[in-house]
Formats: structure tokens, sequence, C-alpha cells
């Protein structure tokens, strides 16, 4: 799925590839409208807050902000599909808005019919599940919350299951499996709506995935 998109459409397409789905996703989108009009340079400054005594800037389309969230730099923070997988992370998967001041104001709502549109493109109304995989770890494979084993565990998903992939990305070097290398893929479990990454070299493509989806 390209991010060849800008603006709203943009939006809808980073925040679905960083695992956003359903009423969360049309949420993430219109939040993100309220945030930055869905421009990834976007940067806002503010004062001293509790905890910023220097002030600190929001950056980027979800207006990630540096003083808060340091592990966010520069680079992830204005390139779009970095800043989605940040928001994802800080809103737990789109289940806690509280960080984002349009949120709690209210400012997002206006634009909840305009995300809904821009979701519904996404695929002629049903976004789209990237690609397909079948996991070849038995009995199981953990869904990590990062592309590594030191991440948490955020579920996982049994031998044989097919899972959507949603991109690709790198991390901790994986010798073991079928195809020992570093690449990390972002799946979903269709089956308990588990969205983490797994190491690539468990889980079964038609092509090399890096062929068949874009980095997250």
């Amino acid at each position: 799925m390209g991010v060849n998109a800008v603006g709203i459409d943009l939006c809808a397409q980073v925040a679905y590839a960083a695992g956003f789905r359903n009423n969360p996703l049309v949420t993430a989108v219109a939040v993100a409208m309220a945030e930055s009009s869905c421009n990834p340079s976007a940067v806002g400054s503010n004062g001293p807050t509790a905890g910023c005594p220097n002030g600190s800037l929001d950056r980027g389309l979800w207006q990630i902000n540096n003083c808060y969230h340091p592990t966010v730099n520069d680079t992830c923070a204005y390139t779009a599909q970095c800043n989605a997988n940040a928001a994802y992370n800080i809103s737990s998967g789109g289940s806690n808005w509280q960080p984002w001041s349009t949120y709690n104001n209210g400012a997002y709502a206006s634009y909840l019919s305009a995300a809904q549109a821009a979701v519904a493109r996404l695929g002629g109304g049903n976004p789209p599940v990237g690609v397909t995989g079948t996991i070849l770890a038995n009995p199981s494979l953990n869904i990590r919350t990062g592309p590594g084993t030191t991440y948490g565990i955020a579920g996982s998903v049994n031998y044989g299951a097919t899972v959507n992939i949603a991109c690709y990305t790198f991390g901790e070097y994986v010798s073991g499996g079928y195809w020992p290398s570093s690449t990390w893929d972002r799946i979903t479990n269709p089956a308990t709506g588990v969205t983490g990454y797994v190491a690539d070299t468990w889980v079964n493509t038609t092509y090399d995935v890096k062929t068949m989806v874009g980095r997250c």
C-alpha cells in the first residue's frame, strides 16, 4: 500500500498501515486533521508545561510532542508512516486519545465525516488488508509490540494460521526459522484482532514480503 497520497488520504493510508482499524481508524484520521491538517511537516510550539520547563514542540501528522515522547526523534516525527506508528503506540492502538488536546476539546469531531470518507476510499469502502501470510512456527508465534524479542508480547498466533501483513521493518536478527534475517512483519491476527510484529522468518508469503508491502 503506497503513501503517495496527500492530506486526509495520506493520514488514512498511514494510519491503516500502522494498525488502526474500524472506528479507531476513523478517529485517528479525524484527530490528525484537527492536529495538523494532515500536513507531515506541521510543527507547533509550546511554552513551559509540567515536566517540560523549557517548552516543547508538537511535530508531524499527529503532533507528537518532543518532550513527552523523546524517543520519537525528529526524523521519525516528520515521516508520515513513522509518525502514525508512534500515534498508534501512544494511543494504545486507538483506545486512548487523552494525550491529544483536539480529542479532549472535541475539535476532532468536525472532521469525522471527512475521515470516514477517506477511510472508505482506502479500498472502495473496505480498507485493504495488505497481503496475507501463513505462520510456520509450531505450536505458536508470539506477536511483539516492536521488532524484536525484547519487546512486550501483545498476543500470539497459532501454527498454520493466516495473518494480514500491513508492512515490514527491520529489527532484531533472528537466526532460526526458514529465512534467517532482521526483517519483521507488522501483522494482524484476524482471529483475535491483535496487531504487532513477528519475525518474517516464521511467516510464509508468496514472494519476499519486502516486494509485496511497504516499509512501516
